[in-house]
């Protein structure tokens, strides 16, 4: 009696584990025949993203096909290639697998591949193509004492494909990025960097180089020796950079520079170094502040005539050099271009600020500018992206301004360094009245005041250093920030 008893306690448990692994065999089947019903996720590609099933899913290989031949890549291009639906296949047991291959804006996806085993092949086509494509601007930064980074602006018509890094004469570096990071350099060195970028069809634009520093940043000697009184921003820098500046009756701003002397007027935002001219010794006051006088145009008969650069007929043009700046263009290329490479900042540019002021209209027969709504001394350094002019941006022929109304009035007017006892010319346009064109001037008692671009006054020439360069000195007269080598 005992034994069966035993013998019936085995065959219930047997009978209980045998239900249970039929019971996994059966989750398991379901789950493999139930796959092509499941929804898609996703995975990332170096560029854009496949919608996959999680059962099997293969790319073979991707292909370019360039004209006259056809090459295999290990990734999808991002530019310059559109897809070619007809050579694409996804299959799955050497049929058609279904769902859709989608290419946009770089972008790859798989859509709705939910097939056990489906592989793809993908083929591109170039698109024709014959520009080349232009560096607009090369900027550098660095986060510590031995590296660089150099950002690219570049445009094509299509797109850019490559962009090529070259350290002096080291080995080009090849990249699918805008910018690229040079490290473990010697600290207060100095290094060319040359650029090139290329588009996919193989158009290469002209090379072009930019001198760099390690190590020093002239901004941090300056605030160290003479701490700046003002902070505000400026256009500079996409507006990220904090920009100081000067103010009161004498402050220790002085540069030697190029056989000059110098006032810092601020450090800008992109940490390049704006200064006017103040003659051949440390003037204070005096027509030795000055190379000179000038009208600002010829005649003022033209509301354009308020720029420095303008065309003739639109608000915000550029082409036509004022009277003003071929005087100012004359005296750069005679004194200072020879300095332009290794010290002159030639992309942080000057604010022509010809926006309107508030309620008036660039067709109205007489209106005034933007800076004459700012007379109250809410002074300003933001600039409209029309009226920033340098020479990188090819709206300047060199890179040399006027001092801004409103850094004028941010550094204290007349009771600031700036007072020079003399007459002398802004940027900054004032309005236009009685079909005259009139711009702001500093008056030899220290107010801004108004006259007509045809009128003579004084030219204090303003530039900007790079922000990458060595400088000694405190900036006092007797011992002004110098730049070494200049």
């Amino acid at each position: 009696m005992k034994y069966e008893v035993l013998k019936r306690s085995h065959l219930k448990r047997n009978i209980i584990i045998a239900l249970i692994v039929v019971g996994v065999i059966s989750a398991i089947i379901l789950n493999f025949t139930r796959a092509k019903y499941r929804t898609t996720e996703s995975i990332p590609l170096i560029q854009g993203t496949i919608n996959f099933s999680p059962s099997d899913f293969n790319i073979l290989a991707f292909y370019l096909n360039k004209g006259t031949e056809t090459i295999s890549a290990d990734k999808a291009p991002h530019v310059g290639y559109t897809l070619n639906t007809e050579q694409s296949t996804c299959e799955v047991n050497d049929k058609d697998a279904g769902g859709e291959i989608v290419y946009e804006d770089g972008n790859l996806s798989f859509m709705n591949m939910n097939y056990k085993g489906t592989k793809c092949s993908v083929y591109f086509d170039l698109i024709p193509d014959s520009e080349k494509p232009v560096i607009n601007t090369i900027n550098s930064s660095s986060d510590n004492d031995t590296s660089v980074t150099i950002e690219l602006n570049a445009t094509d018509n299509i797109g850019v494909y490559y962009y090529y890094y070259k350290l002096d004469n080291e080995e080009e570096i090849r990249t699918e990025e805008n910018s690229y990071t040079f490290e473990e350099l010697e600290k207060n060195s100095v290094h060319t960097i040359t650029v090139r970028v290329e588009d996919a069809a193989g158009n290469v634009s002209e090379s072009q180089s930019k001198e760099v520093t390690i190590g020093y940043k002239v901004s941090d000697i300056i605030l160290s020796a003479s701490p700046t009184q003002g902070q505000i921003t400026d256009w500079t820098n996409n507006g990220l950079g904090v920009t100081y500046y000067y103010t009161g009756a004498n402050p220790n701003n002085w540069v030697s520079f190029a056989g000059f002397y110098w006032r810092i007027i601020r450090i800008n935002g992109d940490g390049s170094i704006r200064m006017i001219y103040q003659g051949t010794r440390a003037n204070t006051t005096g027509a030795g502040t000055q190379i000179g006088t000038s009208a600002f145009n010829s005649s003022s008969n033209n509301k354009t005539y308020v720029g420095l650069v303008y065309d003739g007929s639109s608000q915000h043009g550029y082409g036509q050099n004022s009277t003003i700046m071929t005087n100012l263009n004359n005296w750069y290329n005679s004194n200072l271009a020879s300095y332009e490479a290794k010290y002159i900042d030639t992309g942080t540019g000057f604010c022509s600020d010809r926006n309107m002021a508030s309620g008036d209209s660039y067709t109205d027969s007489s209106f005034d500018y933007a800076p004459s709504d700012r007379r109250n001394g809410q002074a300003s350094l933001q600039c409209n992206s029309e009226d920033i002019l340098s020479q990188d941006n090819e709206k300047l022929p060199n890179p040399i301004g006027l001092i801004t109304f409103d850094e004028y009035v941010l550094a204290g007017s007349g009771n600031s360094y700036l007072y020079t006892g003399q007459n002398y010319w802004t940027m900054s346009p004032y309005c236009i009245g009685g079909g005259t064109a009139l711009v702001f001037y500093v008056s030899s008692s220290g107010v801004l005041g108004s006259n007509s671009v045809a009128f003579p006054n004084g030219v204090s020439p303003v530039i900007s250093l790079k922000s990458a360069i060595a400088m000694t000195g405190s900036g006092s007269t007797s011992d002004p920030f110098k730049v070494v080598g200049a």
